[in-house]
């Protein structure tokens, strides 16, 4: 994913991240470029507390009675932090999730704009359909399905705000740049010079 957002950014310059698409195709590279840093993370001190307790099978004196050799303090304290059995997510894990909120309701909803009302009414006639193009509005909607199907990470219908956060930083970061300089808009119904722009 990182590569065809490089491409794009290569072949038509830094304007693409005023499109609502680079910006969420932006997010869902990171997403997925975190979810394999803490999975890589996860490998490694999994291989790390299996090391551990194979070295420790091949050295082990009964104690006298009375004594315990087993000490509570030496436990890791990320393996306190529990919740009716279930291990409570740290900083990276709550980013993650998150980060996986916000890119499901993005995903579909510029992958279902383009694909079911700007392509088949107004896209077709203006632009020539490329690999770049099909790459960054199907990529993202195959990975972030893929990932819905194989992952445990719940997504309850309040935090579609992380959603709507995500659409309203967008916007607002279109109208400081809008603001500021003086360039096309790429999505003309944020342009609030029109008489009839909506009222936000």
């Amino acid at each position: 994913m990182a590569s065809v957002l490089v491409s794009d950014v290569i072949v038509d310059g830094w304007t693409v991240f005023l499109y609502y698409t680079q910006w969420t195709f932006l997010l869902v590279t990171l997403y997925f470029g975190l979810g394999s840093v803490l999975s890589f993370y996860g490998c490694y001190q999994y291989a790390c507390k299996t090391a551990k307790s194979d070295g420790d099978h091949g050295s082990y004196i009964i104690a006298p009675t009375g004594e315990s050799t087993y000490d509570d303090s030496i436990k890791s304290s990320c393996f306190n932090r529990t919740h009716n059995g279930r291990e409570i997510a740290g900083f990276w894990g709550y980013l993650f999730q998150i980060m996986f909120q916000t890119n499901a309701g993005a995903v579909m909803l510029t992958d279902m704009v383009f694909w079911f009302i700007l392509y088949p009414f107004l896209a077709r006639n203006q632009y020539q359909m490329n690999f770049l193009l099909i790459g960054t509005h199907s990529l993202n909607a195959l990975f972030i399905i893929g990932d819905t199907a194989l992952n445990s990470l719940r997504f309850p219908w309040f935090r579609i705000s992380y959603f709507m956060l995500w659409t309203g930083l967008f916007v607002s970061v279109q109208w400081i740049i809008h603001a500021n300089v003086s360039i096309w808009w790429p999505y003309p119904f944020l342009d609030l010079t029109y008489p009839r722009a909506p009222v936000w």
